[in-house]
């Protein structure tokens, strides 16, 4: 009697009923639609071929990140920092990612003009620090060189409005309007 070889999706494997062993090969069997997003439309996928897609993957906070994205690095990690001091040289010289503007109801008057990997992320990372969770991200801009972008959103911004740090004394919409003018040079 021959011995079945073990799933290659091991303990990943969820819907077991839809793994069939079949032709000396495990295959994954999807719903009757047929329809596999990433594979095209086709009825079942061999599971060793579904493995090597799955450990491709790169999750940040439960959140599936595209092979495009400039810090991508398969895994799963709590947040893009944890991504980022495993392939530390890569977050380094990384230059894509996001202008951001976030306010916190304590500051009424003033407003954070930063730059991040993923402004989501760093939203996060303030929350951390605020025992009321109550920062909010007002907008984001997609850049390729984030540091550039906003060294010059903060330098207009100085220009018009006081300054403490990253912070500035406007509205939201007033910073809005200054960084979405220049975050077209770095896009």
């Amino acid at each position: 009697m021959k011995q079945i070889p073990e799933n290659p999706m091991g303990n990943y494997a969820k819907n077991l009923d839809r793994y069939k062993f079949v032709d000396g090969e495990w295959w994954y069997y999807y719903p009757e639609t047929g329809t596999s997003v990433s594979s095209g439309n086709h009825t079942r996928e061999r599971a060793s071929t579904l493995r090597k897609r799955f450990d491709q993957a790169m999750y940040v906070n439960g959140k599936y990140i595209p092979k495009s994205h400039p810090l991508h690095k398969p895994g799963r990690y709590k947040s893009f920092e944890d991504a980022a001091f495993s392939s530390l040289e890569k977050y380094e010289s990384s230059t894509e990612g996001q202008v951001y503007v976030i306010v916190n109801p304590n500051f009424p008057e003033w407003v954070k003009v930063g730059m991040a990997v993923d402004a989501a992320d760093r939203l996060n990372g303030y929350q951390t620090s605020s025992p009321f969770r109550d920062y909010v991200l007002n907008y984001k801009w997609n850049v390729k060189d984030r540091r550039a972008a906003e060294s010059e959103a903060h330098s207009e911004l100085q220009k018009l409005y006081a300054r403490r740090s990253e912070w500035f004394k406007c509205t939201p919409e007033q910073a809005q309007e200054v960084v979405s003018g220049i975050v077209g040079n770095y896009q």
